[in-house]
């Protein structure tokens, strides 16, 4: 489940604040649960799950635990609540650890475009050819391979900017979409900010500088995005989504496609730089075709090899957990049903 992102009015905001210096028993702080899962929701989808599944799942049944049977003993069942925390604390949070940890793995050691899905990953390739096939002569590859490749990359994120703005890519790109793409190249290599300065929305400082990271550019990307399609479209339809114009099977989040353009143009760029740098292109040019046809089906390959690698890393660690949580002997939940020769005799109260 996704938290949207909240926003509150600044008026509101204001008097919010400037009446609770005069009334210190406010019933009810609403600005502090909205600020709370605006927080939650910069965390993005990792940071949502863990919160709803703690305050939904782990809390609620560790505290049901912690009172099993009180009425029969009149007293907290520790143990009981022990075991459901071990359990519920690792089982949620392990669900969305380990495929993350296996997914970055795949980013470092099979590149980055394993973060693409793999239905975008042959249309975004197409995309690239055509880049390639309309880069300058004189900026032959193997005489200037990483400017080369920096190049395609740039001009790559121009395409899609202006196929996600409906433009005619073939023919003229539009400033928009030339700036768009100038602020993902910084996207990529911007900083990220850590779970605490997402949550806080902490800056990222630098020696007294203000730099800004990964999510902050996205963010002022995504606005931008919107802000020109609103001009394009006075109905504002699909404000959030594209498929650009027809390239994809279907259309997409901008919020998720948009990161999908740096993992996927990354990935080219330094398998260009690499390829070119160790003699593998002609000296005269790119055979674009087959170079990014090899690539889609490694990528696609991959891809779908870490789809399965995080499936099963995840089953095979839950299958696992029973045994890290059974710490009694016997099921401290039915102990107070117990005979002195340790039999339950009362199953059901």
């Amino acid at each position: 489940m996704k938290i949207n992102n909240l926003q509150i009015n600044n008026i509101n905001t204001s008097y919010h604040r400037t009446n609770n210096k005069n009334n210190k028993n406010v019933p009810f702080k609403g600005a502090l649960a909205v600020n709370f899962w605006d927080a939650i929701s910069r965390g993005g989808f990792a940071a949502s799950f863990m919160v709803q599944d703690v305050t939904g799942t782990c809390i609620p049944r560790t505290y049901q635990s912690l009172n099993r049977n009180k009425e029969i003993t009149h007293k907290k069942n520790y143990k009981a609540a022990a075991e459901t925390a071990l359990r519920e604390f690792i089982t949620g949070p392990s669900m969305v650890i380990i495929p993350m940890a296996v997914l970055a793995g795949a980013k470092k050691f099979s590149g980055s475009a394993n973060d693409v899905k793999m239905e975008n990953i042959a249309p975004l390739s197409d995309e690239m050819k055509t880049v390639l096939r309309g880069m300058p002569i004189d900026l032959k590859p193997s005489n200037r391979p990483f400017e080369y490749a920096q190049r395609a990359k740039d001009n790559l994120y121009e395409r899609l900017f202006a196929l996600a703005l409906d433009e005619d890519a073939d023919k003229n790109i539009s400033d928009t979409a030339k700036k768009l793409a100038r602020e993902l190249s910084q996207y990529d290599e911007a900083p990220k900010r850590n779970i605490f300065q997402q949550l806080l929305n902490k800056n990222i400082v630098k020696e007294g500088k203000t730099i800004k990271a990964k999510d902050q550019i996205l963010e002022g990307i995504i606005t931008q995005f919107t802000d020109c399609k609103k001009g394009l479209d006075s109905k504002y339809d699909n404000l959030l989504m594209t498929d650009l114009k027809g390239a994809l099977k279907k259309p997409n989040k901008v919020s998720s496609l948009f990161k999908e353009f740096s993992n996927f143009g990354k990935d080219v760029q330094k398998t260009i730089a690499k390829h070119t740098k160790e003699g593998f292109l002609p000296r005269g040019g790119i055979d674009y075709t087959s170079f990014m046809d090899e690539f889609k089906y490694r990528r696609t390959g991959s891809k779908f090899l870490t789809n399965l690698l995080m499936v099963a890393a995840t089953a095979l660690f839950l299958s696992q957990v029973p045994k890290l949580y059974s710490i009694n002997k016997t099921n401290p939940e039915t102990d107070a049903f117990r005979n002195e020769g340790g039999e339950v005799v009362r199953a059901n109260k």
